[in-house]
């Protein structure tokens, strides 16, 4: 079954530790070398498409999400959801911003699983949004995105064993930091909170800009 998904970047996933119950949805573009992963290659759903918009674009040297690889995606999710070993599915793109948090919205709402940064998944590509709704007969949205001038990294550093998070923002202008600890549940609520402490953002909206985050250091369950 799938415990739970994140969505990162290809530098990030190429450099993801060793794990035995790691799954990866590995999205690349057509011009790009596969992603160099430290998993084996029967747990990696390997996509290529471009990050654009169908009706956005018109030149043919685009390569469009579309229904044969919804399904392909839609197979794999419920294939891994469905066998009985426990897996955490990471999702990567090239920045970790688009494609890859609109994967992990259709993957929280197919399975139900904890997705512990859907705040920061505000930008989701529409477009795989909404053929994923359309092949799965889900209802699929994104989070609020509210742009700001103000760019905030955030790292989550989660340790399965005892269930708690450690949150670190960084304010990516005047380089203040701070670092909150709490319930791995609670990490949305300990991101906003350190936002608002390096900030001075009261009730961030739920994406704010993050520029970077990694949910998948720490200590292996």
């Amino acid at each position: 079954m799938i415990r739970s998904v994140d969505f990162l970047s290809r530098a990030k996933a190429e450099s993801l530790p060793p794990r035995q119950d790691i799954a990866i949805v590995s999205i690349t573009e057509p011009d790009s070398a596969p992603a160099r992963l430290p998993i084996h290659e029967d747990r990696i759903l390997r996509l290529v498409f471009h990050d654009v918009d169908p009706y956005s674009v018109q030149e043919d040297c685009w390569r469009c999400f579309d229904e044969e690889l919804a399904m392909r995606l839609l197979a794999f999710v419920r294939g891994l959801h469905a066998d009985p070993a426990v897996f955490d599915l990471v999702v990567h793109c090239r920045a970790g911003i688009s494609r890859s948090a609109a994967v992990a919205l259709f993957v929280e709402a197919e399975t139900g699983c904890s997705f512990l940064t859907r705040p920061f998944a505000g930008l989701a590509n529409r477009h795989v949004l909404e053929t994923m709704g359309q092949v799965a007969a889900l209802e699929l949205t994104r989070p609020r995105a509210l742009p700001r001038r103000e760019r905030f990294a955030v790292s989550v550093l989660r340790d399965f064993d005892s269930g708690r998070a450690t949150v670190t923002v960084e304010n990516s202008r005047s380089g203040e930091s701070v670092a909150l600890e709490g319930p791995m549940p609670d990490v949305p609520a300990l991101a906003a909170a350190g936002i608002e402490r390096v900030g001075g953002v009261a009730n961030p909206p739920a994406s704010f800009h993050v520029s970077d985050w990694d949910s998948l250091e720490g200590s292996e369950s």
